[in-house]
């Protein structure tokens, strides 16, 4: 039997192996395609002569698509087994699982970023993804089962390994019963936080594998703390859901919201990592314009409306012909029912009749309509709304939506999401206590009508555990919930100098760290960044994303960003001592820094 080192070696040596014959096998394969197309240049003329003729032309056209296709499949399957090959190439996997079935044969998986299979399509490398790797995230040997083909698959759990490798190269191999707190994890939770989002596969923890491959109701919805890898798992969830479902969805076929641009650069990058391809990401500004757009209307401000005002007037009777709508249209309708059902219905009867508006936004009238609602306006933004509701439009390209930051969105965002997406699979991720301005509202509420599945994350893995527990006193009655990871590191320091300068001087800040030096407002960061040019400016509508060295930001703009060591400038700000959410944005700042947390409370001017 081979020993792992040996079992790496040749699997590397595979690796590379497959690597040079795929790539010589698509050359081959495009040049035999470019040969069967000149081909069918000079052969594809249509002979309809005599009816022999005719059936003879036909089926040889029949045999040259058929090669096209052959030609295509082949290339596709070799295109992908290049792919996970390169990928795999310098980590082949990351760890391994011993299973007992009951026939007392047990049965070695390595599971990797990607499932790879041979030339006679053997099971090299078994994807994080698969059915079997659940037994590996259940974190524990001994009985358990998992679910595959719809059945229930009790196995023994013999033994847990997890690796790093680099290359051809095993340098630590990790037995282990339990994921939480072992060398592996710390090793990875003690990296540099410098550039973007890094997957998690090697570490997923139990808690986040059970969000991670929820596939029973359409709404799951996170609650997490600071630290608790949110966005890692709705990253990691998203390649998730493109595994389980492969044969019918793409990238394309998935959106994640994304607070502003500067988090969408952030977490670019990881699902490339996973073998899949770019997601589309949007902020929910730029979602609301382009779904405007295809209606006619042009919608450049989310405020000042009427949403949840007008949800409830559309359930209520209307007996008055809305402004704009043909008497006849409304005239088909029962009096008695809801304004809402009364407008659907004259909307199909206008579509059967072959008399629906050539330009929809302009279907009524909406100065009038308010009027009649006594309201003193219909936003674009309302427009938009009772037209979606009305026409019953449909995002039907998006399979799944992706929602992160969820606790800053407002009652509107979530009625207007709901009336979008019905049919859609829904992700969404928040942490209720780091909404810095008002009230969360209750976003199950706004999905009475899907199967909610609610789950929380409450362990941090982020920081040192003297970090955790500094934020910990600022997350209200989850202070005692908050459960850290790493050892207890250097303790938070306050201050009380403006010298900026002086504090970067005093960290133990080394090569290929961050930095995040956070400012209460926007215009505090503009004049923070005057006086330190080295230093990232980061901001909500920029493109830069965390980098080694200074990063310079507003707490609007750190949300869901994490540095080496986080400096909070002006602590004494009343920002921060808000009546209402001062303890919400004191738990965001200080949950930023994984390694060290400086306050500077002194708010005079910075040297």
């Amino acid at each position: 039997m081979l020993t792992e080192t040996q079992h790496l070696h040749k699997l590397y040596q595979q690796f590379q192996h497959d690597i040079a014959t795929l790539t010589t096998q698509l050359a081959d394969l495009s040049t035999e395609a470019k040969q069967v197309k000149r081909q069918l240049g000079t052969d594809g003329h249509l002979d309809l002569g005599t009816y022999t003729e005719t059936l003879d032309t036909f089926a040889s056209i029949e045999a040259n698509n058929r090669q096209i296709d052959t030609l295509n499949t082949r290339a596709q399957t070799a295109a992908t087994r290049l792919a996970h090959a390169k990928l795999l190439l310098p980590q082949a996997y990351f760890a391994k699982l011993q299973l007992d079935y009951g026939d007392d044969d047990p049965e070695a998986y390595h599971l990797g970023k990607v499932g790879y299979i041979d030339a006679q399509a053997n099971d090299l490398v078994y994807d994080w993804r698969a059915p079997v790797a659940d037994a590996y995230y259940a974190n524990r040997t001994g009985a358990t089962s998992y679910q595959a083909n719809g059945r229930d698959i009790p196995v023994t759990v013999l033994a847990r390994q997890q690796f790093v490798i680099d290359h051809d190269q095993l340098l630590q191999v990790v037995n282990t019963q339990s994921a939480i707190g072992d060398p592996l994890l710390l090793a990875v939770l003690a990296e540099n936080r410098s550039g973007g989002l890094q997957e998690i596969t090697a570490t997923i923890q139990q808690e986040q594998n059970a969000i991670i491959r929820e596939s029973t109701h359409q709404v799951v919805l996170v609650d997490g703390v600071a630290g608790s890898g949110k966005t890692s798992v709705l990253l990691q969830r998203v390649a998730y859901q493109l595994y389980r479902h492969r044969d019918t969805w793409t990238s394309a076929d998935i959106l994640i919201l994304t607070p502003n641009t500067a988090f969408s650069r952030y977490i670019r990058g990881v699902l490339p990592a996973l073998g899949e391809a770019e997601p589309l990401t949007s902020t929910y500004a730029n979602l609301i314009q382009a779904v405007g757009t295809r209606l006619g209307l042009t919608v450049t401000n989310l405020a000042d409306n009427h949403l949840a005002t007008l949800d409830r007037l559309l359930q209520q009777p209307f007996l008055p012909t809305p402004a704009g709508l043909s008497p006849q249209a409304y005239a088909q309708t029962d009096s008695q029912d809801s304004f809402l059902n009364r407008m659907q219905h004259a909307w199909r009867w206008l579509t059967a009749m072959q008399q629906l508006p050539a330009d929809v936004s302009h279907w009524l009238d909406w100065d009038a309509l308010a009027a009649q609602w006594h309201l003193a306006t219909l936003t674009t933004y309302d427009q938009l709304y009772l037209l979606i509701k009305i026409t019953n439009y449909q995002q039907t390209t998006t399979a799944a939506l992706f929602v992160d930051e969820a606790q800053d969105y407002d009652a509107d965002t979530w009625l207007m999401l709901q009336a979008l997406f019905t049919k859609a699979q829904l992700t969404i991720v928040g942490d209720h206590r780091q909404r810095l301005t008002g009230q969360a509202p209750d976003i199950a509420a706004y999905f009475t009508n899907q199967t909610i599945q609610p789950l929380q994350l409450t362990t941090s893995y982020r920081a040192t555990g003297a970090i955790t527990t500094y934020f910990a006193q600022f997350a209200g009655d989850w202070q005692s919930r908050i459960k850290a990871v790493q050892a207890n590191g250097l303790t938070p320091q306050t201050v009380t100098t403006a010298d900026l300068k002086s504090v970067l001087d005093q960290l133990p800040i080394q090569n290929g760290q961050s930095v995040g030096i956070i400012t209460p407002n926007q215009a505090s960061a503009d004049t923070l960044a005057t006086q330190f040019p080295i230093a990232h400016h980061l901001t909500a509508a920029g493109h830069q994303t965390v980098q080694p060295g200074l990063n310079l930001m507003a707490l609007p703009v750190a949300k869901g960003l994490e540095f080496d060591h986080a400096i909070i400038v002006d602590w004494t700000n009343p920002y921060y001592l808000d009546t209402e959410t001062g303890d919400h944005r004191r738990y965001v700042a200080t949950s930023r820094g994984t390694k060290t947390l400086t306050l500077i409370t002194d708010s005079g001017p910075i040297d």
